[in-house]
C-alpha cells in the first residue's frame, strides 16, 4: 500500500483566535479500556496530538465542539506543562545540615510559635516540685 501525503489548508478563523503549533500523528493504537461511541465498541483508535495556542475562554467551546462529532471517541485538552526553573536552587543551602538551613529553621520558628499557641490556655502547675505529683 503506497503512502501519500495529504495537506490540509485551515481558514483563519478570526472568532476562535488560535493557531494550531504542531500535529502529531501517533498512529493506530488499541485503546487502553473498551469505549463505546454512539452505541459502537471502540477498541482501536487512531491517535492524534495537536499543539495549538488559544484564550483560555475557548477551551470549553472546543470540547463542546468536539463531542459533536461522532468518529472522535475521546477528546482532551491539557493545559501546557510549564518548564521548572531552577534557578531558585542553590546547591549550597541544600548541602548544608538540616539545623544550618533556612527553610528548616524558619519551620522550627513556626512550629515553636504554634505550640506556644496551644499552650496558651493550659494551667501551669505552680507548686514547685520537680515533677507533677497528680499525674502518677
Amino acid at each position: 500500500m503506497p503512502t501519500y501525503e495529504l495537506a490540509i489548508l485551515y481558514k483563519t478563523l478570526p472568532k476562535e483566535g488560535g493557531i494550531i503549533r504542531k500535529l502529531n500523528n501517533l498512529g493506530q493504537q488499541a485503546t487502553p479500556y473498551r469505549m463505546s461511541v454512539e452505541g459502537h465498541t471502540v477498541k482501536q483508535a487512531n491517535y492524534f496530538v495537536y499543539e495549538f495556542d488559544c484564550p483560555s475562554s475557548s477551551v470549553q467551546k472546543l470540547l463542546m465542539e468536539f463531542k459533536k462529532y461522532d468518529s472522535m471517541a475521546r477528546s482532551t485538552i491539557f493545559s501546557p506543562v510549564k518548564p521548572i526553573d531552577f534557578s531558585a536552587c542553590k546547591l549550597e543551602e541544600e548541602t548544608q545540615i538540616a539545623p544550618f538551613r533556612k527553610d528548616v529553621q524558619d519551620m522550627l520558628k513556626r512550629s515553636k510559635k504554634a505550640q506556644e499557641e496551644r499552650d496558651k490556655g493550659k494551667v501551669k502547675p505552680n507548686h514547685g516540685l520537680g515533677f507533677d505529683p497528680f499525674s502518677l
